[in-house]
């Protein structure tokens, strides 16, 4: 059935192009960056574009009672459904909570990426050798950091070639879709755990010639609910890409014991939450006999990770400081997916990226 969607409040500062579509595309817009909205305006509204905490503190599901959408400007909505509001059990049959899920194609796979050819040809390695040493990174010296000895003979093993790998992907939402499409370019076989083990429509908001909407990509699915099919998983994953959203289900979800099973060599990228496993657990795993060859990690636990830690220094880690999603145009980009959201709800059509509240995502 069609919404009435009229009156927007918007919490986050708008570069004047996008600001100008928006005021289009509503009858009252309500602009109020500095996310101090008045109580009479609250009441009036009934759609939001806000940043990650959805709705400002101190706002209950009474203040807001003709609110029909909340959209964010953010994929990750784990701090907005721990605020009191959405905890009212009234919450979810008054409006829709939506991300932005989907806008991040544009650069989070291409971080994946970027990061994978790193830890495949040594690069982490070799910068850790000419920020420490202060010399060159002779050849053998950048093999001995990495944990590379001799095979076949003598001969060393140093970079290493994607072709004929298998990445295993945690999670298999927009990014995860586009990293399969690009990783297929360099022949390697994909395959994906999430939930249920099953391949899904994406239902989401697409970027044009990105992703797999049909989720056709991958050779096989399994499932993290299911232990013995999630551990099948692991011990295949030559690269493990991580790119989960963090709710109770997968805080932790990564143990020491799971990190066993991957293969010798494997590395492991995570562009999702932190949480998704401990530091100490990543960094046992990394000097362990036999285990992680090295790893990239966006976000950490805890985030920020406190000065000097040892992940901060270790030779077969690269650090970014959860940057992988931020882009140039990202708000002009949010705006455009808000804008369609709305057109589509208008249209009777079921909002995009809504979150389930009771799942957290």
């Amino acid at each position: 059935m069609p919404v009435q969607l009229d009156n927007l409040v918007v919490t986050r500062p708008i570069p004047a192009k996008s600001l100008d579509q928006l005021r289009n595309a509503f009858k009252t817009l309500h602009y109020h960056p500095d996310a101090v909205v008045p109580r009479d305006t609250c009441k009036e509204a009934d759609v939001w574009f806000n940043p990650y905490f959805a709705l400002p503190d101190g706002i209950t599901l009474d203040d807001v009672p003709n609110t029909k959408l909340i959209q964010l400007d953010a994929a990750g909505a784990n701090y907005a459904v721990n605020q009191a509001v959405f905890r009212d059990p009234r919450a979810k049959d008054q409006f829709a909570l939506c991300t932005a899920s989907g806008i991040h194609v544009y650069t989070i796979p291409q971080h994946v990426i970027s990061q994978v050819i790193n830890l495949y040809t040594l690069h982490h390695v070799q910068y850790h050798l000419m920020r420490t040493k202060a010399v060159w990174a002779e050849r053998p010296a950048i093999l001995e950091a990495a944990g590379v000895g001799q095979v076949d003979g003598g001969s060393k093993l140093g970079s290493r070639s994607l072709y004929g790998k298998t990445a295993g992907l945690l999670g298999y939402g927009h990014i995860g879709r586009e990293v399969a499409r690009l990783l297929r370019a360099f022949n390697v076989e994909v395959i994906v755990a999430n939930s249920d083990g099953r391949a899904r429509i994406d239902q989401g908001y697409i970027v044009p010639g990105t992703g797999d909407k049909d989720g056709v990509l991958p050779s096989a699915y399994y499932s993290t609910n299911d232990q013995a099919s999630f551990k099948e998983f692991l011990t295949r994953c030559d690269v493990l890409i991580a790119s989960l959203p963090s709710t109770p289900k997968t805080r932790y979800l990564l143990t020491a014991d799971h990190l066993k099973l991957l293969p010798d060599g494997a590395v492991f990228v995570n562009v999702g939450r932190g949480d998704l496993v401990q530091s100490e657990v990543l960094l046992e795993a990394l000097d362990a006999p036999g285990g992680l060859s090295a790893m990239a990690l966006d976000v950490t636990d805890p985030e920020p990770l406190p000065a000097a830690h040892p992940l901060f220094t270790h030779p077969k880690v690269i650090l970014t400081p959860h940057i992988s999603g931020d882009m140039e145009g990202y708000v002009e980009r949010a705006c455009d997916l808000f804008i369609a959201n709305v057109e589509g709800v208008r249209a009777g059509k079921p909002p995009m990226n809504q979150v389930h509240l009771n799942r957290g995502y």
